[in-house]
């Protein structure tokens, strides 16, 4: 199965993808909520309810099916002819679907008329659009194709994360919800984070015993060419000093990334910074400079780096998720609470999925 983003425009084996979406708010995310709500949005198109649940047919003849997990959304498909009505209702469904409205509808219906003449014959091609994942197959040998769609949450299984570097909060075996964060010491987006999220996820989440918080080393070298050697320096703290002492450094470094970020070789700052948080107590200095010098932990990093882009796909930082969902603005006041009602909404209806088709 391909996967290719819909935020960029490239080639896909013959098929060029123009589809550019330009998402001006956060979603009101449908998927996890009740599926009237997407029915009652596509009130223009009259759809007629089918003897199956939660499937409905248009008078073009495309079916939607709103497949539930109990009793709240959990895959949206729609399927039919792509005439003008059908890319219509395809692109208002979706954007119904997703929540994103306008801002998904419109890009949506301009893929949909201008590529199927190229998706055609290639089998399903699976696209990202912000935290969702789109299926997409198209069939026929000449306008109107037949088109298949479902949008589903990207959601990354717990077995498929990396070991974190550290954690704090709830033990693996008590937490219901994990927050992780994928991020590179010398972003400032990671700064932001680190100043204005993470202290209020330690006060008023972390204390309530089942949330658990991961931090990912995800160091990109291209741009930011101190970020690797700093993912090492704080490897090398948490050896020598314990988890405390790497926290105070996480800490420290995004406090200072202006001091530390543009210097040629940082090494000996962060040896200084060690020294200025008094980690030196519980690790001398020099163990900590031969640490770093020697590069003890450069494979750990590498491997960490390797983990987020080739087995997650990761493309920036900093990339943040809840249990296996991707936070698309990790700084929206509600996203994690959101992403927690999420979580909470698929365990309480169980694994059971049900479907029209």
């Amino acid at each position: 199965m391909k996967r290719h983003s819909l935020m960029t425009s490239q080639r896909v084996s013959s098929v060029w993808l123009s589809l550019v979406i330009l998402l001006m708010s956060i979603a009101n995310a449908q998927i996890g909520q009740d599926p009237a709500t997407v029915v009652s949005a596509l009130a223009d198109f009259e759809l007629t309810e089918s003897d199956s649940p939660n499937t409905y047919a248009a008078s073009s003849g495309m079916t939607i099916d709103l497949a539930t997990r109990g009793d709240v959304l959990y895959t949206a498909s729609a399927e039919g002819l792509l005439d003008e009505s059908g890319i219509a209702l395809a692109s208002e469904f979706l954007a119904a679907a997703s929540g994103y409205g306008t801002n998904l509808s419109e890009p949506i219906q301009q893929f949909l008329s201008q590529q199927a003449s190229e998706l055609a014959g290639q089998g399903e091609l699976t696209l990202t659009v912000e935290e969702y994942l789109l299926d997409v197959t198209v069939e026929g040998d000449s306008d109107p194709y037949q088109v298949s769609l479902t949008l589903r949450l990207a959601e990354i299984p717990d077995d498929a994360f990396p070991e974190p570097v550290s954690s704090l909060g709830a033990s693996r075996e008590d937490a219901t919800y994990v927050i992780r964060e994928f991020s590179d010491f010398q972003c400032p987006f990671c700064t932001r984070f680190s100043i204005e999220v993470l202290p209020a996820i330690k006060s008023e989440l972390l204390t309530r015993g089942d949330v658990r918080f991961e931090y990912h080393h995800f160091p990109l070298q291209s741009i930011h060419p101190n970020a690797f050697p700093a993912a090492e320096a704080s490897e090398c703290i948490l050896d020598l000093a314990g988890d405390d002492a790497f926290w105070s450094f996480h800490d420290a470094l995004f406090e200072r990334q202006n001091a530390w970020g543009s210097l040629g070789d940082p090494s000996s700052y962060f040896v200084r910074l060690a020294e200025d948080l008094g980690i030196e107590d519980d690790a001398s200095s020099e163990s900590i400079e031969m640490c770093i010098d020697e590069r003890n932990f450069a494979e750990d990093v590498r491997e960490a780096y390797r983990a987020a882009t080739e087995d997650l796909g990761l493309r920036g930082t900093p990339t943040v998720f809840v249990n296996g969902f991707r936070l698309t603005n990790p700084y929206e006041p509600t996203a994690i609470s959101d992403k927690f009602a999420l979580v909470d909404a698929f365990a309480d209806a169980g694994s059971d999925e049900t479907s029209g088709n």
